[in-house]
């Protein structure tokens, strides 16, 4: 509980000096975000620089300003540069969870996750001001929605993980997945489902989803993936910041696969999928559409 007398006055909090993915740095801009809200104080934004895995032909700072500009976190919020050109000093804070702030400075962090992963409800209290800011910029064109079908976005992470070796920890394994994606299909009904799987690798290696009708979406654009798992009804999120932000920004009903970052209040667990709450999400978002 905040005692009002006792929060500080003129008090930012701002995040930047990554180089880190782009997902990784939206996702830690948010985290400062929330716990501002939570410390009473006022979140200051840097934009996104220096993100990696700029494709080939993209110049760093090509890359960084299209990452700001699709996620417009920024909109409506005062600038760490403003703030920085007011005289106010510039606090470095290596541990958010250990801090007390101070009023009339600039607190700068890398992010607030060992605080914000502990309030999946602040997450997804900031949901609808995050999906605001989203559609305030241009959205690729995805073709095949407005049919009456669910839509069903499966986020199967390759690539850079394996089954063995580094970042092991953050594999599925295909039988895992395919055994909870033929629960969602009898739920909604083999008609009335369209599948897409984002993933990355040769697309033999994806018969067993393929054989389920599913449609392969294979080292695809980034920001056209992202906007697929936002405009999906169902949305597996795999052990990935990426997914994870999709089905925050997207509102969808989302299957939780678990990681370092919490669930949502209302996301479902892989063992939800013999209960009710399956058919009772799908009714939600069906009705909503």
């Amino acid at each position: 509980m905040h005692i009002p007398f006792l929060r500080p006055k003129e008090s930012f909090i701002t995040c930047r000096d990554r180089d880190d993915g782009g997902g990784a740095q939206i996702s830690a801009r948010i985290s400062a975000m929330i716990l501002a809200r939570l410390r009473g104080l006022t979140y200051a934004h840097s934009p996104v620089a220096e993100v990696a895995h700029a494709p080939e032909g993209i110049s760093a700072a090509d890359w960084s300003r299209a990452w700001e500009g699709f996620f417009n976190l920024g909109t409506g919020e005062p600038s760490a540069a403003e703030i920085e050109a007011r005289g106010f000093p510039i606090r470095p804070v290596p541990k958010p969870h250990r801090f007390l702030p101070r009023s009339r400075c600039l607190q700068v962090v890398a992010h607030c996750h060992k605080v914000t992963d502990h309030h999946p409800e602040a997450w997804a209290g900031i949901a609808p001001l995050l999906r605001e800011r989203y559609f305030f910029s241009q959205k690729p064109q995805l073709a095949g929605y407005g049919t009456g079908q669910v839509q069903v976005a499966v986020h199967l992470r390759r690539g850079d993980v394996g089954s063995t070796g580094r970042f092991s920890e953050r594999f599925t394994g295909d039988d895992i997945v395919l055994e909870r994606l033929k629960k969602v299909i009898a739920a909604i009904g083999p008609d009335r489902v369209k599948i897409r799987l984002f993933s990355q690798g040769d697309p033999g290696s994806f018969q067993a989803f393929t054989d389920l009708g599913a449609q392969l979406h294979l080292d695809d654009d980034v920001f056209e993936t992202f906007h697929h798992f936002v405009s999906s009804d169902v949305l597996f999120v795999a052990k990935s910041t990426f997914s994870y932000l999709g089905g925050i920004i997207g509102g969808n009903v989302c299957l939780y696969e678990p990681f370092w970052h919490p669930k949502l209040p209302d996301w479902l667990l892989p063992e939800d999928l013999d209960t009710p709450r399956l058919a009772e999400a799908l009714g939600r978002r069906l009705r909503e559409k």
